[in-house]
């Protein structure tokens, strides 16, 4: 190959190379707010993407959700965050989806897989139970719809 040709491209790709960032970005677990807009109940796991002041971020979690676990996030998702424009990332699941039928172990248990990459079993485990918890102590009449969780045979 041409060595001017190597050159650049080595250089466009040291340019362009994504590194760690080295602020410190949380993930904040808990269970949405219902109001005019979000009319469901969910888990909401939300990220940060960038640092902002403790007070504006606090501000705006509290008025999204409910918060219940917060932990730093692995490498790997800061290196995810780098490439977003906004500030927050969120993603929920909802308790009355189809899929989930409105059973709370249903959801915790997606929940519980969906971190399976970035997060050991035992943090996870305590994210399970405090949103069990949060969620229980607020319906207190709830009871587990039946549901076939597996085929048995």
């Amino acid at each position: 190959m041409n060595p001017i040709l190597q050159n650049r491209l080595s250089a466009l790709d040291a340019k362009h190379k994504r590194k760690p960032t080295s602020k410190r970005l949380r993930v904040f677990y808990g269970w949405c707010k219902v109001n005019k807009i979000r009319k469901k109940e969910a888990i909401s796991v939300i990220f940060e993407n960038d640092s902002q002041p403790e007070e504006r971020t606090m501000k705006f979690i509290n008025r999204m959700m409910n918060v219940v676990y917060v932990r730093d996030q692995t490498e790997e998702e800061k290196m995810d965050a780098e490439g977003h424009a906004r500030s927050f990332t969120e993603y929920s699941l909802f308790l009355e989806e189809k899929h989930f039928q409105g059973s709370l172990e249903l959801v915790l248990r997606c929940n519980f897989e969906s971190d399976k990459n970035n997060v050991s079993e035992d943090e996870r485990e305590t994210i399970r139970k405090k949103l069990r918890e949060s969620y229980l102590s607020s319906h207190l009449e709830y009871k587990e719809p039946v549901v076939q969780l597996e085929f048995e045979f």
